[in-house]
């Protein structure tokens, strides 16, 4: 059945089509004007090793415990990690262990930097140094680690940790000519008492240094990679920032004395330096 359209009818008919088709346009006007939401980018997939050091070596799942406030730290920036469990007894070969580890997310990974504590240190600037690490590694953070040895390296058998000592052949290799070939980052971040500062010379280097507990008594080493500053200077790090300062020094501008218990200020500070040739002896 027809229905007739009355006078009065059309013209309600038709302004309610004129603003249909006026919408219609404005609609078409606002897709054409308005930018298409951006896709949402995936996380960079960057890899991070760590390194544990010589005296927390007992047993990889040990370490991977004593350093899990580390590592989700570093995951919950969006990262991956992955451990070098190395021994830190044997400087060339725990780099051989890294290179090994590095190794499968060479070209995969979009960046992989390497955290590492203590004698864990050591082995990892070897690798950057000496095994072509440098050319794939774009941050390299120390944690504790004794770049110019410790005395208490000295003690320990010529084959299982004396590359710690500041005699060892492994230290003078390391620190022969520059210490840390770019284009990697370097960074140390330590408590403000370790016992040994962690510098490097021949190239820009973040020094980052936080009170720690029971600073200067060892204590603090063995819980910086648990402790909250010293975590958040590695992430801030592992960003391309510093939590501390940045510091150049010429090649071979200090020696392994200047770098010695760093956290005692004065004369103090001085006699514990002078005493320790004495005490430890070069070999």
């Amino acid at each position: 059945m027809t229905t007739a359209v009355t006078g009065t009818e059309r013209p309600r008919r038709a302004l309610v089509g004129a603003l249909a088709a006026l919408a219609s346009v404005a609609a078409i006007a606002a897709a054409a004007t308005t930018p298409p939401a951006p896709a949402t980018a995936a996380p960079a997939d960057r890899v991070v090793v760590i390194v544990p050091g010589q005296q927390l070596y007992a047993g990889d799942a040990q370490n991977e415990e004593t350093f899990r406030p580390l590592a989700d730290a570093i995951r919950a920036d969006g990262h991956t990690v992955v451990y070098a469990h190395a021994a830190g007894r044997d400087v060339a070969s725990d780099a051989r262990l890294i290179q090994r580890t590095v190794a499968p997310f060479v070209g995969t990974a979009s960046s992989i930097g390497i955290v590492a504590h203590s004698a864990g240190g050591l082995g990892a600037r070897h690798y950057l140094k000496f095994l072509g690490g440098s050319a794939v590694v774009d941050e390299y953070v120390a944690i504790g680690t004794a770049q110019y040895g410790s005395p208490g390296g000295c003690s320990q058998p010529r084959d299982a940790g004396y590359d710690t000592c500041m005699y060892a052949d492994a230290i003078t290799a390391l620190n022969r000519g520059p210490d840390a070939p770019g284009p990697t980052r370097y960074s140390v971040v330590q408590s403000d008492g370790e016992w040994t500062d962690g510098r490097l010379d021949g190239t820009a280097q973040c020094r980052a240094y936080s009170p720690v507990p029971l600073a200067n008594t060892g204590f603090d080493h063995t819980i910086e990679m648990r402790d909250p500053a010293i975590i958040a200077d590695v992430r801030t790090s592992l960003r391309g920032s510093c939590a501390g300062s940045v510091v150049t020094q010429p090649v071979d501008s200090f020696d392994w004395q200047s770098t010695l218990f760093p956290g005692i200020p004065g004369p103090a500070g001085d006699a514990i330096r002078d005493a320790v040739p004495g005490v430890v002896p070069a070999p």
